[in-house]
């Protein structure tokens, strides 16, 4: 086995507290920074004013804050500052913003107390009433001493964009009965520049059948026509299952030698009655003009339709009365 020499422990070295008599004596190490205070220029650099005469911008919608400076230019103006630092401008746009933010945070307050999403005309008041403004202070605001010109903002004008309107690939495709192109050249409510309306199907409803009809007179008729179609179908159909029961008939007579001479003996005996050698009274003058047509016995007449039978309710009868 191996043998571990054993390991010296190094006792910790501790810097030196200093006491409170040498506590100034003592210097900061040479590796910390050194700190430097900025050194400023003797003569300040020049102050760009701002000419509220000469400045006519335009100020996009999209930049409160450019708005905000504005307003404050103008009311400087109004009260009789001539030109006003960036710096200043911006001193006091600060403040606006942070009146207003506290304005606001307390409306939000007043709402949400309330539990209300969205504030009211009465949480703005009791929001003043905090700063000490009655309602009556907003009356002098509503018609500001400013002339109107200048503190209504011009805004650019957006650069109309022509976009492409030529559908024709799509008129051609759809053709002049589904094309939108006359419904919109109808309404001159409709920009020009607007492309033409979708196909008609997607915007107006195709009727696909007609209407119920509710004339009582027109609903017989068609009643009527629809029952005689009925019927003559059903004729025709009788007629056919007529005509195979016939020919039915003499194709099994033909197969069987005794019902081939049963046939031939009944054919016979119908020629010669037809011809005039039996009984013409009893035939009738109409039977020789008849076709001669195979005689048909009715074998599932048994199996027809029946009516309802009707029970015969035995007579009451009359018990005498007693006589007391």
């Amino acid at each position: 086995m191996f043998a571990m020499a054993p390991m010296e422990l190094s006792s910790p070295q501790k810097r030196a507290t200093p006491s409170s008599d040498n506590r100034s004596s003592i210097e900061e190490p040479p590796s910390k920074r050194i700190r430097s205070e900025p050194t400023l220029p003797n003569t300040p650099p020049p102050e760009e004013f701002l000419n509220l005469s000469t400045q006519k911008n335009v100020f996009p919608d999209d930049d409160p804050r450019q708005l905000l400076s504005r307003s404050v230019a103008l009311t400087l103006e109004h009260v009789g500052f001539d030109s006003a630092s960036p710096e200043a401008l911006e001193a006091v746009c600060s403040q606006v913003d942070t009146y207003v933010a506290k304005l606001l945070s307390m409306v939000t307050s007043f709402a949400l107390n309330a539990r209300r999403s969205q504030p009211i005309p009465l949480d703005f008041k009791y929001a003043l009433a905090e700063f000490d403004l009655p309602m009556s202070s907003l009356e002098p605001h509503l018609r500001p001493p400013i002339p109107k010109e200048k503190y209504v903002v011009e805004l650019e004008a957006l650069p109309i964009e022509e976009l492409p309107t030529a559908t024709t690939h799509l008129d051609t495709l759809l053709g002049g009965e589904l094309s939108g192109e006359p419904d919109k050249l109808a309404r001159p409510y409709v920009p020009k520049r607007f492309p033409s309306f979708p196909s008609k199907h997607t915007y107006k409803w195709t009727e696909k059948e007609s209407a119920r009809e509710t004339d009582p007179r027109k609903i017989r008729e068609e009643a009527a026509k629809a029952a005689r179609q009925a019927e003559e179908a059903l004729r025709r159909l009788t007629k056919v299952a007529k005509a195979g029961k016939e020919k039915d008939v003499k194709d099994a007579a033909s197969k069987d030698p005794k019902s081939k001479e049963r046939h031939n003996l009944w054919e016979q005996t119908m020629e010669d009655l037809l011809s005039g050698k039996g009984n013409l009274n009893m035939i009738g003058k109409s039977a020789s003009e008849e076709d001669d047509r195979g005689l048909i016995v009715n074998a599932d007449r048994l199996f027809y339709r029946k009516g309802t039978m009707t029970r015969r309710r035995p007579p009451v009868e009359l018990r005498p009365s007693i006589e007391g």
